[in-house]
């Protein structure tokens, strides 16, 4: 990453996001989703960053879903919140519980705990009043989420850096869409912030797609050093023309 500080790398880079993609606007507030891994951290702290030079007015507040208020990282996620000022809240959810009560058969574990997080989280935002939702989405994520669709579901999908949520109502917004994952563990390193890990009971269970598409990556980065940023690029130059949506009737493939 040169000779800047990962910190200042990822201001940067959010700082270019923001202005590409319009993602925050005067008296926004927005409600950062903070798991506690190293990327929400990085998306929470560049955001602080930011929002002392900005020349717009925005809010910023983070929230936590988590099953248990009392485990020693939730403590000391709330010490250094507090220390920094920044305001914070707590959700419980048992989502452990729901999830073995209700995962179906075929059902990813992954995907079915993501939806249910992503209903408490719109739920709280609309009740408090927050009109932006800011991931902690980085730029590996948005390529390997484009290949997995492409790979194992037949479809050219993938992220976008803002967009209305399938709610209707909250507006999603991924402002480390140009922050790559390892910068966002020098960032947290470098800042000493206290990162948890998912610890999932399902974790052992879950066929790892994702990771085979890094390995892939991973490898095809040694001959193509731009694969990734190529792809990302890729996502924003689309040419439906060239593709089957052009098209009137269309022809699926078994």
């Amino acid at each position: 990453m040169s000779n800047v500080s990962a910190s200042k790398q990822i201001v940067r880079l959010v700082g270019k996001a923001i202005g590409d993609f319009a993602l925050v606007e005067e008296n926004d507030r927005i409600l950062v989703a903070l798991s506690g891994g190293k990327d929400s951290w990085s998306l929470l702290y560049a955001l602080l960053a930011l929002q002392k030079k900005a020349p717009i007015n925005y809010q910023l507040g983070a929230v936590t879903i988590a099953p248990d208020l009392h485990a020693d990282h939730l403590m000391k996620m709330k010490e250094r919140l507090r220390a920094d000022d920044v305001p914070h809240h707590f959700v419980v959810a048992d989502i452990n519980s729901i999830i073995s009560a209700s995962l179906t058969k075929g059902t990813n574990p992954c995907s079915f705990c993501s939806r249910i997080r992503r209903g408490v989280l719109y739920s709280f935002a609309l009740r408090h009043g927050w009109n932006k939702i800011a991931l902690g989405h980085h730029l590996d994520d948005f390529v390997e989420t484009l290949l997995l669709n492409l790979f194992f579901n037949g479809s050219i999908k993938g992220m976008s850096p803002k967009l209305k949520a399938d709610d209707g109502k909250n507006t999603v917004i991924r402002p480390l869409v140009y922050v790559r994952e390892e910068n966002t563990l020098e960032m947290t390193n470098e800042m000493l912030l206290p990162v948890t890990h998912c610890g999932c009971i399902f974790e052992p269970k879950v066929a790892s797609k994702r990771n085979w598409v890094k390995k892939l990556l991973a490898d095809l980065e040694k001959d193509v050093p731009n694969i990734k940023s190529s792809i990302l690029s890729s996502m924003g130059r689309v040419h439906e023309r060239h593709l089957w949506n052009s098209l009137r009737k269309i022809s699926h493939f078994n």
